[in-house]
């Protein structure tokens, strides 16, 4: 049978002797205590041992009431017994200025989830004097580019564009680019680069070519048939000048006190016009021979020009004078 009680002037009070207990008797483990009000507990421990709890408010404050600046006992936040392992704790900690999940042997515990959202903000993953790390994942850098049955990187996924690879996939991929990808370039330097630069016909439509360039300037190109340097040009067997307006001299000169020596039969071909008097020392050339019978002129720094003598005209002008 229901009872009701109704106080409808003033408060309604049950007291007991100080440290006594008030029951609330629905029967052992069954029953409903209902409260149509609001709930204040002022005591200094609250004990919940249903197994099923529902709370309908979507915030839950602690530490509530704190006057000072942070949470003035260091931390805050929720502990998980664990019976017979050590307890589990996930709180705000103000040394670290962040959550974190540790145990109660101050050992840092893993995190399960799929994605962590910066909200647009710079994502710092600090591991202090550590490292960071995707172990124990089995084979990572598979994950990250192509491999063959064997274990052969084989190339790069464009579809992973976005995948962080670990240390081996770094390894691997050096390895395959310095066996399967042509380097255009080469070079050293900040301000002004040495390098070796290729470019080939088959991407620039133009001829295939290596160019040397010293502190940013070329110093030689390499073609299919020929060296350009600075100044020289060396096509097959022939060696000749390629800058200025054509009158630049080539040079062979034999470094100390050596000299320029030629081992074999030397070829000087006839001369278009006849050279101008050198301003030091000797010039020879080729023209059409005249009395010397030799074809062989000298021109000389004093001016003097003539025809090298033939032996047996030599002979001859040797008896004749």
């Amino acid at each position: 049978m229901s009872k009701y009680l109704n106080v409808p002037n003033g408060d309604y009070k049950i007291s007991v002797q100080t440290g006594g207990t008030i029951y609330l008797n629905t029967g052992f483990e069954t029953g409903t205590v209902e409260l149509s009000g609001n709930l204040l507990v002022k005591g200094t421990t609250t004990t919940v041992e249903s197994i099923t709890t529902t709370i309908k408010d979507n915030i839950i404050t602690l530490n509530a009431g704190e006057l000072g600046a942070g949470v003035t006992l260091n931390e805050a936040g929720i502990e998980i017994d664990r019976g017979q392992f050590t307890n589990a704790f996930f709180k705000y900690d103000e040394d670290v200025n962040g959550f974190i999940a540790i145990n109660g042997a101050s050992q840092l515990l893993p995190l399960a989830t799929n994605e962590i959202d910066s909200r647009n903000q710079s994502l710092t993953l600090n591991a202090g004097s550590s490292t960071i790390n995707v172990s124990p994942t089995v084979d990572y850098e598979r994950k990250v580019f192509t491999y063959d049955g064997f274990g052969n990187l084989t190339g790069y996924n464009s579809a992973k564009a976005d995948t962080i690879p670990n240390t081996q996939a770094v390894v691997d991929y050096v390895a395959y680019n310095f066996a399967n990808v042509f380097l255009r370039q080469i070079g050293d330097g900040i301000a002004s680069i040495s390098s070796v630069e290729i470019d080939d016909e088959e991407n620039t439509g133009n001829p295939s070519v290596i160019v040397f360039k010293i502190d940013a300037v070329p110093v030689a190109e390499v073609y299919s048939d020929r060296w350009d340097f600075s100044e020289v040009r060396i096509t097959g067997t022939t060696i000749e000048t390629i800058n200025g307006t054509g009158s630049q001299d080539l040079v062979l000169r034999a470094n100390g006190t050596g000299n320029v020596r030629i081992d074999d039969i030397l070829d000087i071909n006839s001369t278009a016009s006849v050279p101008a008097f050198p301003t030091d020392g000797i010039r020879l050339y080729v023209d059409n021979q005249y009395t010397g019978k030799s074809g062989i002129y000298f021109a000389n720094d004093e001016g003097n020009r003539d025809e090298l003598v033939s032996k047996n005209r030599a002979l001859l002008f040797g008896m004749l004078f």
